[in-house]
């Protein structure tokens, strides 16, 4: 293992102090993820660690005098999940356009400005508006900042694309976020621009959005950011959740742990850095850092192409639905070589976002060409992967690669359909086959934060319904497979003795109720290090 991942698992080991009394859950239908031992019906808990696993009658006997005793009451108990690719992060407060979720419903631009006119009407004089699109605006060429200023007016307007990739803002916003009216494309990205070719339209795609995404951020104050950690940490913990790997687009990582020294965070955060800059600037940090409060920074991650809603995933052959088009990669491919070879020398875990499946070959080449197997300590990890083909399951695993999927994903089938056409549709959103190959695989959210609602996307996976995962497989990706895609499953991941006491006992046996069901479950109680975090118990 190479030395940053030791520290990283160091780290993680140490986060809190050890409690001063033991803990013993009793009567509980566990599943603990070892494969030595996949079920138990009780834990003890002695500070920060797991004691013991087995039979209700054996951990109790064994427990210490004081122990506090909780009967789970038939219960089933699950490592504490851990949410390997999220986002997190707060914007200046604002009036947000009414209507369903644009990943159910894209709206029209006819119906965003409807929304927009009903916004303005209430919205405090200069104070922001935002709203959600997805590809129907985001493909009308008269979605422009021009269209919505007539509307929006004073308001400084900004529409998202549901998957963080297209960002479309009025005049107000240009000048409330210091852009110029001939803003220079960021690496990586670009911005639309008028028949002049030089004064931009308000539609920024890729690292244009996220730099848009950086700068509104940036007015947000600290309490907002504290608070917004914080809120998401509670409301994770209600689910289970006891780990969580952010993507930080909202803000630089080193930014942003800082301000957490002093926030009552009662999960384990990751903090993955994504940088906005070119590839050959970029220079790797010397070791993974920690803040006093358990919050680690490390990882570093690349956006190589877009997603199949835009037509930003980069595809060896022409989308069906637009030829010639094939997307288009973010970066070259040399600096995206030179990237890694710097991340390999300096010990960093790469993170690339690859969605199509010229991409998804584009980083593999760039693995293979700057480290081929030396790479698997790492665990290089493919954001995603949607499109990544048998044929290359085999150089994954070789190197390593960890395929960080997200289930929400799977639910948008027409659309990806009609982008690649159902030839094409069949050889993605292979979970099951890459789980059965045996190529490494964690799951995230990416999307909706309920983590139930996730793997009942996943057991369905209704864009590749013939690749649907079990409930087994996707908790597991959940827990010891996130895990181990952040380099810690000699810590966490599974119950066993000598691990982190993270669980949750949860509200129902997910094992055991109808799949339509799956996204009623929370937890019950929630354990990080030892520690109650969340409990609604008796």
């Amino acid at each position: 293992m190479r030395a940053s991942a030791a520290v990283l698992l160091l780290l993680i080991s140490r986060l809190g102090q050890p409690s001063s009394s033991d803990l013993v859950i009793i009567n509980a239908r566990v599943f603990t993820g070892d494969a030595s031992r996949p079920w138990a019906e009780a834990i003890a808990i002695t500070g920060e660690r797991i004691a013991a696993v087995g039979a209700s009658a054996d951990v109790r006997s064994a427990a210490a005098a004081g122990a506090r005793i909780i009967d789970a009451g038939g219960r089933l108990l699950i490592p504490g999940l851990d949410d390997a690719h999220t986002h997190v992060g707060a914007q200046p407060g604002g009036t947000a356009l009414e209507g369903p979720p644009a990943i159910e419903h894209d709206p029209t631009l006819v119906e965003i400005l409807t929304r927009l006119r009903a916004a303005a009407a209430k919205a405090p004089a200069g104070g922001w508006i935002y709203g959600e699109i997805g590809a129907n605006v985001l493909f009308d060429a008269r979605a422009t900042r021009t269209t919505f200023d007539r509307l929006s007016g004073d308001h400084p307007l900004v529409l998202r694309s549901w998957t963080g990739h297209g960002v479309i803002v009025s005049t107000a916003a240009v000048r409330a976020l210091n852009l110029k009216e001939d803003e220079p494309d960021p690496p990586g990205g670009s911005f639309a621009r008028a028949a002049d070719g030089r004064r931009v339209t308000g539609l920024a795609n890729e690292y244009a959005g996220l730099l848009i995404g950086r700068r509104l951020a940036a007015l947000a104050d600290r309490a907002a950011q504290l608070a917004a950690f914080t809120a998401y940490a509670r409301e994770a913990a209600s689910f289970g959740i006891t780990s969580a790997q952010v993507m930080m687009t909202s803000h630089p990582a080193d930014v942003i742990a800082p301000l957490l020294e002093t926030a009552d965070i009662p999960i384990r955060l990751r903090l993955i850095d994504v940088p906005v800059t070119t590839m050959p600037a970029w220079r790797a940090p010397s070791a993974p850092t920690k803040t006093r409060t358990g919050v680690i920074v490390s990882g570093v991650k690349w956006i190589m192409d877009g997603t199949p809603v835009e037509r930003g995933m980069f595809l060896w052959a022409p989308y069906a639905d637009a030829p010639p088009a094939r997307g288009r990669l973010n970066f070259s491919e040399p600096d995206l070589r030179g990237v890694l070879e710097r991340a390999l020398a300096a010990g960093v875990q790469p993170m690339l976002h690859a969605v199509g499946d010229g991409a998804i070959a584009a980083v593999l080449d760039a693995l293979e060409a700057t480290g081929g197997e030396r790479w698997k300590p790492l665990r290089p990890r493919i954001e995603h992967g949607d499109m990544l083909q048998a044929a290359d399951f085999a150089r994954a695993i070789r190197m390593g690669v960890t395929i960080v999927q997200n289930p929400s994903h799977f639910t948008i089938a027409p659309l990806v359909q009609a982008r690649i056409g159902a030839e094409r549709l069949q050889r993605a959103f292979q979970v099951k086959a890459i789980v059965a190959a045996g190529v490494p695989f964690a799951l995230g959210s990416d999307g909706p934060m309920n983590p139930f609602l996730n793997i009942m996307f996943a057991t369905l996976n209704p864009a590749n319904p013939q690749q649907a995962l079990t409930i087994q497989q996707a908790l597991t990706a959940y827990t010891a497979g996130a895990a181990a895609a952040e380099l810690a499953e000699r810590e966490k991941g599974v119950l066993k003795a000598g691990m982190l006491a993270d669980m949750a006992l949860l509200s129902q046996d997910i094992f055991k109720t109808a799949v339509a069901d799956l996204p009623k479950t929370s937890s019950v109680l929630t354990i990080v290090n030892g520690r109650i975090v969340y409990s609604r118990l008796n």
